[in-house]
């Protein structure tokens, strides 16, 4: 789960630490949400770095790495072939 997905499981909790009456059950609550954060933001740290690693892996190997993809380009010129040759050539 990606950090602001899990940020938002847990605002979604509704808990309000301010609201618990025993100081020592709002402050277990504080630690146990920063444990998760923590371990959440490793945890996609080192998956990035497994995915390197498998990269590196396969070129060793002689294959072929995972793809980048990249978002799309707009062309802002979505006229027809024949639209175009009429304004070249009017």
């Amino acid at each position: 789960m990606e950090l602001e997905a899990l940020k938002q499981s847990l605002f979604s909790l509704d808990i309000n630490l301010d609201e618990i009456k025993d100081k020592r059950h709002a402050n277990a609550f504080r630690i146990l949400f920063s444990i998760i954060e923590t371990q959440n933001e490793e945890i996609e740290f080192l998956k990035a770095e497994n995915q390197k690693l498998r990269d590196e892996i396969n070129l060793l190997k002689g294959e072929q790495t995972k793809p980048k993809i990249r978002g799309s380009k707009k062309n802002e010129d979505i006229s027809s072939e024949k639209e175009r040759r009429n304004r070249e050539h009017p």
